[in-house]
């Protein structure tokens, strides 16, 4: 039995990988169809073994004999979870690709790429061993390159493409830095062993190491200042940035997320994932705020959600982080891949707010939330309860939802409609908490100190007024002026450009 749970394992990545081989040699009707079967064998074999995960616990398969330091794939609740959804998306990107791609004549190198770096993601969310890990991890960035330069005649896709390819090899190389510290400190590169010696007490060293994993991690998921590359790649097909915003960008969350155990012993690391990721969300919250084109503000919709994703990271709410991963990845594939049919859509425009109904937004929203938090306080252990800061952008977002209710629909229906609405909100979001609890990750049992504190707050106070003062910037001097250069994303991206030029001059052949 244990053997067939292996193979059926192996093969969960390995279908993906031998159909993107083959997809070379063939048509490109069958290329299609090849890899829409493989993706979609992966998928029932992903659902088969979680079913077994959760009913029997963990599953592995040893990619070598059985030795000091056996190079494994392991299913648990982590990896089952994620392997579902990867899966997933694979196949419903595939299946919208035979369409969107209809008379590409480069329709079987696409369906080659995509289905090796569906394989090579799946490995990543399978590897139970550190040197997996690395090997996956510069596999998916290498192929997603390939995917990036699908129109090798488009320059803004070549230049983003190189853009990307930098900052992922920076990424890559901090990866590397990480796992030889591992193999010197603790003498193996399996995950079970680390996690082992690390709860131990065997701590040496794992500062420098999480902090080496952290700044991958970061360069991975676009966080402030090394995102510009992610809004830039919009010359690619819509089906390459439904996929790689659902399904490659949240790599960097996992990561943390799946060597939490390690991250808990070095609090530094993740208040500087917590002070990262606060400034990334509300930095991308107010750029997408402006932003006129659909494709944009879903990149930069995508670079505010991976930097929450870090924050909650940071405030060791793991578990959270899993679920936020899973949420964004289907809305955002579910965004791209119907991006067209909000061409011609009424904007969303910012409206006056009226203070009446930002007071009562305010003080119900809090009376909400602090309700919540109380019947969640009774309910958990102290220890597993998420850190109180992730209550503040609860808060504030919903305060503004029916400040915005009250100002455009006016107070009748805001009270009527808008109350149940934040109150079904905030016991989802409490009932999410509850949830992530369940996974078995490292535990916080402290929270971060009063500068990181304040910090955080200050940051999602600053996104608040914003939002609440939107309407008003075309009216005041200073309103129009920052409008502008969040318009143009505080010109981040243009520095980076003019750096990558210096380090890469357009004349060379990628």
């Amino acid at each position: 039995m244990e053997s067939n749970l292996g193979l059926l394992l192996l093969a969960v990545p390995l279908l993906p990988i031998l159909a993107g081989l083959l997809c070379r040699s063939i048509s490109e009707r069958k290329a299609g169809v090849v890899a829409i079967l493989a993706a979609s064998g992966s998928f029932l074999i992903s659902i088969a073994l979680a079913v077994v995960a959760l009913a029997q616990g963990p599953v592995e398969a040893r990619l070598l004999p059985s030795g000091q330091e056996p190079f494994s794939l392991r299913v648990d609740g982590v990896a089952a979870t994620m392997i579902l959804l990867v899966s997933f998306l694979g196949v419903s990107v595939l299946r919208f690709s035979r369409r969107y791609l209809l008379g590409d004549s480069r329709q079987s190198q696409f369906y080659s790429w995509m289905s090796l770096t569906l394989g090579a993601v799946l490995a990543l969310v399978l590897s139970g061993n550190l040197l997996l890990i690395l090997g996956s991890w510069v596999a998916t960035s290498l192929s997603l390159h390939r995917l990036l330069l699908h129109f090798p005649g488009r320059a803004g896709a070549v230049f983003s493409a190189r853009k990307k390819f930098v900052v992922s090899r920076l990424g890559d190389l901090c990866l590397l830095v990480a796992v030889l510290l591992v193999h010197r400190q603790f003498g193996t590169w399996e995950l079970e062993r680390l996690f082992q010696a690390a709860s131990a007490g065997n701590t040496d060293g794992l500062p420098v190491i999480c902090g080496f994993l952290a700044a991958c991690a970061a360069l991975k998921s676009a966080q402030f200042p090394f995102h510009s590359w992610l809004p830039d790649t919009m010359e690619t097909p819509t089906p390459v940035s439904a996929f790689m915003h659902a399904g490659i960008i949240n790599a960097g969350g996992f990561l943390v997320v799946r060597l939490s155990p390690l991250f808990v012993q070095a609090p530094v690391s993740l208040w500087s994932l917590a002070v990262v990721g606060s400034l990334t969300a509300a930095f991308g919250a107010m750029v997408m705020l402006t932003q006129p084109t659909v494709k944009r503000a879903l990149a930069y919709s995508t670079i505010a959600q991976m930097g929450f994703m870090m924050l909650e990271c940071g405030l060791g709410a793991f578990g959270l982080a899993l679920i936020h991963i899973v949420a964004h990845s289907l809305y955002k594939a579910h965004a791209f891949l119907h991006a067209g049919s909000g061409i011609g859509s009424s904007p969303r425009t910012a409206i006056p707010l009226e203070t009446s109904g930002l007071v009562v937004g305010g003080v119900a929203s809090v009376l909400l939330v602090g309700g919540g938090a109380a019947i969640l306080g009774s309910l958990l252990p102290t220890g597993a309860l998420p850190s109180g800061l992730l209550g503040v952008p609860l808060v504030l977002a919903i305060t503004y939802g029916l400040a915005r209710l009250w100002s455009g629909a006016g107070a009748k229906r805001a009270l009527l409609h808008g109350l149940p609405a934040a109150a079904g909100i905030t016991g989802l979001a409490f009932l999410l908490h509850t949830v992530s609890t369940r996974f078995p990750l490292g535990s916080v049992h402290s929270g971060p100190p009063w500068p990181v504190t304040v910090f955080v707050v200050l940051v999602f106070l600053g996104l608040f007024l914003f939002q609440v003062l939107l309407w008003r910037f075309r009216t005041l001097p200073f309103g129009r002026w920052f409008y502008v250069h969040a318009l143009n994303g505080f010109y981040v991206g243009t520095h980076a450009n003019r750096a990558l030029t210096k380090i890469w001059p357009k004349s060379q052949v990628l």
